[in-house]
């Protein structure tokens, strides 16, 4: 894929990325649950949950995006041009052969470190997924033969013990995966410092807020400091602005509303809520934002401009 749509399509991708990454936390939480109270990992949910190449479970796309922000790593139109091309779309073999894998020349530490996670995760979680299937078909069947008259114990000890080894290796994976993806919870709260301005990632946030709060934990908090700098209002500014760029007035005015009811509007959220109640806000506002969109503005046109 193209330098140049990595660049517009970035602000989608970081919507994507923790998006997915929520989902999938709050998914294998789940599974882990299940693993605390009676002992077993559901094979196919597991399966949904990775996929494959042919049909991309979340966690597979999850981690595709991390692989496209991090590897190929395009944050502005200067560092895009700055990159060296031969470290763009490097090769997972060549990255994981490499003594200094392409973080040192263009991912920082932070999103090298995030990367790695994901990946690890997703290949923890294979191994678990197979520990599932073991612990569903062939543990259980060897136990069946156990209590068979017929079944010895010359010829059934040797093996009785694997279907307890195979539940010991799930709790191991299911250990690993969740310290490894809660890490990485903290590691986006220091990513997304540079976010504050992605309507995307806003819009998502405002929507899915229970699963947000529920995933990052104590950590949400500061997610919103990262995003917002002491601004957490903002957060529903910038998701009324995305649903006015796609034509949406109703959702951008029910958001604002039940914002309202929390008292989570400032100023200008206030005021673009008086707009769209009174009708004059909307069209307008969504071509101008549609026209940033376009042509590739760094800032919405809607905003005021920074103070001095």
């Amino acid at each position: 894929m193209s330098e140049r749509w990595l660049l517009a399509n970035r602000a989608f991708f970081v919507r994507d990325l923790v998006r997915d990454y929520c989902m999938v936390f709050r998914l294998l939480s789940d599974q882990r649950r299940r693993f605390e109270r009676d002992g077993t990992v559901s094979y196919s949910a597991l399966r949904d949950l990775l996929g494959e190449a042919m049909r991309k479970g979340v966690f597979w796309r999850l981690k595709d995006t991390a692989h496209h922000l991090f590897r190929n790593t395009v944050r502005t139109a200067a560092t895009a041009t700055e990159a060296p091309a031969e470290n763009l779309g490097i090769m997972l073999w060549q990255y994981a052969a490499s003594p200094h894998p392409d973080g040192t020349a263009v991912q920082s530490p932070v999103e090298a470190l995030i990367d790695w996670c994901v990946g690890y995760a997703f290949h923890e979680c294979a191994k678990l997924k197979e520990d599932a299937f073991q612990g569903q078909h062939y543990a259980n069947r060897l136990a069946q033969l156990g209590r068979h008259p017929a079944v010895t114990g010359e010829f059934y000890g040797p093996l009785s013990a694997l279907a307890a080894q195979t539940a010991e290796s799930s709790a191991r994976e299911l250990e690993r995966i969740i310290h490894v993806l809660s890490h990485g919870l903290f590691l986006l709260t220091r990513y997304l410092t540079a976010e504050g301005r992605n309507c995307r990632l806003a819009r998502w946030l405002a929507c899915e807020e229970p699963l947000a709060r529920e995933v990052f934990g104590p950590l949400y908090p500061d997610l919103l400091t990262a995003l917002y700098d002491g601004e957490p209002e903002c957060l529903y500014l910038l998701a009324a602005r995305d649903f006015l760029e796609s034509g949406r007035h109703e959702p951008a005015m029910t958001l604002l509303r039940r914002a309202r009811e929390r008292n989570l509007l400032n100023d200008e959220s206030r005021e673009l809520l008086r707009g769209l109640e009174s009708g004059s806000a909307g069209e307008a506002d969504t071509a101008l934002c549609a026209a940033c969109a376009q042509n590739g503005m760094p800032r919405c046109l809607a905003e005021p401009e920074p103070a001095a």
